[in-house]
């Protein structure tokens, strides 16, 4: 077995690999290969990492370029994601081996540090090979419409409604964010389905807050709108309940959706958990686990503080 650099011969064994274990079309997630790891502004800044027996591919692990910003520096870090070891080859510790490839190229590759959002079932790899699961991301819910399952879904409404232009917002330098520079979102709204993203802002005096959205439908009756990601010109608690409070009612006048929901580091110096509770959201069970694996020796980083994370800032948002 050998540990190793993906080449573009192994695409149809990595599409089929995956199609498998997760009933992909293959040359859909092919589709999915060329678009996210093979744009210009990816390609020649990700890391994909393969384990194979002569031709034949049975892992495959992946770090694609996700810069954060910290005290106005761009920090070199890289978010882990599709991770995969051929059923076949499980219990032999090739995921390990895809791991520790990273660690022993680190210097090589000029790599800061990496994070990741692992489930449940991959986690406990991660911390074996030394990551560090720092903080995790909890779910709060507002309810907007118990009785929404008597309204019809009206998606050109909800699109009507907030459709307000998104702008970045300069906000706290002193925590790392995602620095989503142009390039950065070129790329990842061109792997990502066109007008999935809904928007709204609240503007007061010299205070702007900008909520990026999006809508899913779960089970058979629960519209749900999302809070992936919220930017804000100000710390003002004051103004900050007051854009959630005018956000709740824009979804109130849609009386099909029935919750609103985000997901934040309670730890964090700038969380949004006050605004939450005063606007009535709800603590829920469920969680993000968050994870890091730091090569630059920057303490900021081991810091539950130092972090202001949301939902958008997972790959498959």
């Amino acid at each position: 077995m050998e540990i190793g650099v993906y080449e573009d011969w192994m695409r149809p064994q990595v599409a089929k690999m995956f199609s498998l274990q997760y009933g992909l079309n293959e040359n859909d997630f092919s589709k999915l290969i060329e678009d996210f790891y093979e744009h210009p502004y990816q390609k020649d800044r990700c890391l994909r990492i393969v384990a194979k027996e002569e031709d034949r591919v049975i892992g495959f692990q992946s770090f694609f370029y996700w810069p954060y910003r910290f005290n106005n520096k761009i920090y070199n870090s890289f978010q882990s994601g599709n991770s995969l070891v051929h059923p076949e080859f499980r219990g032999k510790g090739i995921f390990q081996k895809l791991l520790t490839y990273i660690d022993t190229h680190s210097r090589k590759l000029g790599i800061d540090f990496l994070i990741g959002f692992p489930v449940e079932a991959s986690k406990k790899s991660f911390i074996r090979n030394q990551w560090e699961n720092i903080l995790n991301l909890q779910w709060h819910i507002k309810i907007i419409n118990p009785l929404s399952f008597f309204f019809s879904l009206r998606l050109q409404e909800l699109h009507n409604v907030f459709n307000t232009p998104s702008y970045t917002l300069d906000g706290n330098s002193s925590s790392f964010r995602l620095a989503s520079n142009p390039d950065f979102s070129s790329w990842r709204n061109h792997y990502s389905k066109e007008g999935r993203y809904l928007y709204f802002s609240f503007a007061q005096q010299n205070y702007s807050a900008n909520f990026t959205l999006k809508f899913i439908k779960r089970r058979k009756y629960i519209n749900e709108l999302i809070i992936g990601d919220f930017q804000c010109n100000t710390n003002d608690l004051t103004f900050i309940h007051e854009a959630f409070n005018t956000l709740i009612r824009k979804a109130r006048s849609l009386r099909f959706l029935s919750i609103l929901t985000i997901a934040i580091n309670e730890r964090s110096s700038y969380s949004l958990l006050k605004p939450l509770l005063q606007s009535g959201f709800k603590k829920t069970n469920k969680k993000i686990y968050f994870i890091i694996k730091d090569f630059s020796n920057n303490q900021a980083i081991h810091n539950p503080e130092s972090w202001t994370l949301y939902r958008s800032d997972i790959d498959t948002w």
